[in-house]
């Protein structure tokens, strides 16, 4: 969607596109990545053991 007090002659930099930039959202939501990447690392870690604890059950 083109901004019309955008010039037409060249593209829209990051901030003028979105409003923030990629650096500005790290720092801005930090905690709140660190706290989903926490989440998957433990999801990923408990299906992992789950997948150990029970191979020993369905082997033939």
């Amino acid at each position: 969607m083109m901004q019309e007090h955008l010039p037409k002659d060249k593209d829209p930099s990051d901030v003028q596109e979105w409003g923030w930039t990629f650096e500005q959202f790290i720092t801005e939501n930090f905690w709140y990545l660190l706290a989903v990447l926490i989440l998957l690392a433990l999801f990923f870690y408990a299906r992992h053991r789950w997948n150990v604890r029970n191979r020993s059950k369905y082997k033939n």
